[in-house]
């Protein structure tokens, strides 16, 4: 059965995209990984760096709709929006017997996915939750997930079956036009329509390993340890397998540029210092400075110009596109 990894990004995110194919190739030779570059090529990039990966751009895949989407959605939204598409189309092109995985640029694996493999020989989908365990009070992590939805799509892995294409089907047609960040109407671009999908889909699989997408959100349950080299989560019985470095900016005091506040300063948690150190050096091999500061060519709709005027248009378009 055939393996493929496929990541989202802009032309200012290739960095990390190409870091998480590193580390893929390393952990999981076996293993094909993508970019999907949701922007257009840049003729101040080399492409030829990022080899042997391949890159295949948004507006390759066979999708009609993605002006109309572009016109409308920011860069995030944009960028979150055509994920089931690409799912879609990698199903096509390599058929039955392949595992598909989509995962954010801005993770790393350290063990392979032999696990994740096992898990879709009998599920058709495989999430990460955002918190496995609960607290004795309420706590920032819980707030972030009642928030931005239950399941951290910066990973979802899926098995070719039918159950698999329907519900690539019911995610695309809701991402077309309510793909969007507005969390007081309880939207989280492509994230919070998760929430739901456990009650339709009988196939989807919740893997509570700790090991698997650890990130700022869940640090109230999860501390690493370094042990011979080597990563774990809260205790041996449990390895790190890949790591969410969510909102991190190189060189920042803090493990997520999402929140700078005092209690997210990263000498709060010294065990991950050498974990970011090195996370930091995988990127600037990958030329990150650089690469960082182009500005996506694509014209992605934004709420900057004028944003009263734009809101009211969404908000327009999202009732009549009910």
């Amino acid at each position: 059965m055939k393996t493929v990894v496929f990541t989202l990004c802009s032309n200012n995110y290739l960095a990390h995209a190409k870091t998480l194919g590193d580390s893929i190739r390393e952990k999981c030779p076996e293993t094909d990984f993508i970019i999907g570059l949701v922007d257009d090529f840049d003729p101040n990039i080399d492409y030829t760096f990022f080899k042997p990966f391949e890159i295949i751009k948004y507006n390759q895949i066979g999708f009609d709709c993605f002006e109309d989407m572009l016109s409308r959605y920011n860069i995030i939204e944009f960028n979150t929006a055509v994920k089931p598409y690409y799912f879609g189309y990698l199903f096509q092109k390599y058929g039955a017997e392949t595992k598909i995985y989509y995962v954010d640029p801005d993770i790393v694996f350290y063990k392979n996915m032999d696990v994740l493999n096992g898990i879709l020989d009998h599920h058709a989908v495989v999430l990460t939750p955002m918190l496995t365990k609960p607290n004795d009070e309420v706590t920032t992590d819980e707030l972030v997930a009642m928030r931005h939805g239950m399941y951290n799509l910066g990973f979802i892995g899926a098995r070719y079956c039918e159950e698999t294409l329907q519900f690539m089907k019911w995610w695309q047609q809701r991402l077309r036009h309510h793909c969007v960040i507005d969390k007081p109407r309880g939207l989280f671009v492509d994230q919070k329509w998760i929430d739901i999908a456990p009650l339709f889909f009988e196939g989807i699989y919740i893997f509570k390993h700790l090991g698997y997408n650890m990130a700022w959100w869940n640090f109230a349950e999860r501390r690493l340890k370094t042990i011979n080299n080597d990563y774990f989560v809260n205790d041996t019985s449990q390895e790190l397998v890949f790591f969410h470095f969510s909102g991190y900016k190189i060189g920042s005091l803090y493990y997520t540029g999402r929140v700078e506040k005092k209690e997210y300063l990263l000498a709060t948690l010294p065990e991950l210092q050498i974990l970011f150190a090195d996370y930091s050096e995988r990127l600037k091999n990958n030329n990150v400075e650089k690469l960082s500061a182009v500005k996506p060519l694509l014209n992605f709709a934004s709420l900057k110009k004028n944003p009263k005027k734009s809101l009211i248009q969404r908000v327009k378009s999202r009732l009549f596109k009910r």
